[in-house]
């Protein structure tokens, strides 16, 4: 079966437009649930700037008929294709900063698809061409002041979020971080998406065992839970970083905060950003500088062999200390 679809005025009658991690995006489709799911999960843009990216979605019967495929990414130079669970398909163009989308009526009906998944993905492909760049990072916020929770896949960075959330400190993302520069300021945003935690975090959250862990977008079992929802989680959309720790994992008891230098965070997040085709070898360069301009904040390496809330209150006391310091 081959469906023929054309993205014009005429069969995306809907309009409207949104704020999301620095970036303002202009919607277009023909469906009322996709324009109602950015009234419910989004800011909107403020009045008169600039449109960062258009996307363009169209909801369409024929997706629904079509086999159910794992989530599946591929490139051709400034070309993303990406199917998305359920029966979706998304095209990115990074050059021209715009998003395709044909989606299945059970995608466009259900808010948490374009919550955890179409825009987070959206974000994570386009970032750096829209002036947004993705940092592999947690990030938290304290007083105004933001914390980036920087470290491998793995490693525990969104379990010592969720410590961190639990002992005061502000959610701002358990996973993924989106900085952007607001004239001179640097800005890191999070997209209020579920907090994923590995199973083996219920040693440490009771509140997690009545949860049934799911298959994640990469395959793995975590729970997902909403930090609005949990009990005395604080949740902040942006603040301003200040400080990065890197998280390391230890063998032996004991939390260590050990000093780093600049070129180990600007190395460190070169190396885990997405690779970017030639053709926009100017958002190379803006993720650089802006790098670059982080690597200025005071950072630390975080080494632990402790559980999630020793280490959290091992951090906060080292913040305490070192905001009295430099007082």
């Amino acid at each position: 079966m081959t469906t023929t679809l054309t993205f014009n005025s005429q069969t995306l009658p809907f309009r409207t437009d949104f704020a999301i991690a620095g970036a303002n995006c202009l919607l277009s489709t023909n469906s009322p649930e996709v324009l109602q799911a950015t009234v419910r999960s989004q800011t909107k843009s403020a009045s008169g700037n600039a449109f960062s990216f258009e996307m363009e979605v169209i909801v369409h019967a024929d997706m629904d008929a079509t086999p159910e495929r794992l989530p599946h990414f591929r490139g051709l130079r400034h070309i993303v294709f990406a199917n998305l669970p359920p029966c979706s398909f998304l095209t990115y163009d990074l050059l021209r900063k715009r998003v395709y989308a044909v989606l299945s009526s059970s995608a466009a009906r259900d808010p948490s698809f374009w919550h955890t998944l179409l825009l987070p993905i959206t974000i994570g492909v386009l970032g750096t061409t829209i002036g947004v760049a993705p940092l592999h990072s947690a990030c938290l916020d304290r007083s105004g002041s933001g914390i980036l929770v920087a470290g491998l896949s793995g490693v525990g960075k969104s379990t010592l979020a969720t410590a961190l959330a639990q002992a005061g400190f502000a959610l701002i993302s358990d996973d993924w971080t989106y900085l952007s520069r607001q004239q001179s300021t640097l800005l890191a945003h999070g997209l209020s998406s579920p907090v994923k935690l590995l199973p083996d975090a219920a040693r440490f959250f009771p509140q997690l065992r009545s949860l049934i862990p799911k298959p994640a977008l990469n395959g793995e079992l975590a729970y997902e839970i909403d930090p609005k929802q949990w009990k005395g989680f604080t949740v902040k959309t942006t603040t301003v970083p200040r400080h990065i720790f890197f998280l390391e994992r230890a063998s032996t008891p004991g939390c260590h905060v050990i000093p780093s230098r600049p070129e180990y965070l600007r190395d460190f997040f070169e190396k885990s950003g997405e690779r970017l085709p030639n053709e926009i070898a100017a958002a190379r360069t803006f993720r650089t500088e802006l790098i670059s301009t982080l690597s200025s904040c005071p950072s630390w390496i975080l080494r632990t062999g402790d559980n999630p809330q020793i280490t959290a209150e091992v951090l906060s006391d080292f913040l305490a200390e070192n905001n009295r310091a430099t007082a």
